[in-house]
């Protein structure tokens, strides 16, 4: 319950800038905490979906190179191990939502 409470601090009182934020009953650390936490995910998500493609580009054009094929398929599981700990986070941040009973994502 003590984060709970810690989370329904009124906005205005702890962040001036945050005056947009606020009205309509929305005005709590909830509110600000939400949408970084989304772009947080929706950026490593989409940065891991990008090293997945460069590392499956490399593993192609590595022509047999042994090298290269070995740093391209490390690259590949970086990229999925990456794609994992994102998905995990998303369902761990939406678990905790549910526990506390805020709404985040």
């Amino acid at each position: 319950m003590l984060v709970k409470e810690a989370l329904a601090i009124d906005l205005k009182t702890i962040y001036a800038p945050a005056e947009p934020f606020v009205g309509e009953g929305r005005d709590t650390l909830s509110t600000l905490i939400n949408p970084l936490i989304y772009n947080i995910l929706i950026i490593s998500g989409i940065v891991a979906f990008a090293t997945i493609l460069f590392a499956g580009f490399s593993l192609i054009s590595a022509s047999g190179d042994k090298a290269k094929t070995t740093q391209a398929s490390q690259s590949l599981t970086y990229g999925i191990i990456g794609l994992v700990v994102v998905v995990a986070a998303f369902i761990i941040t939406r678990l905790i939502g549910a526990v506390l009973g805020f709404k985040f994502l």
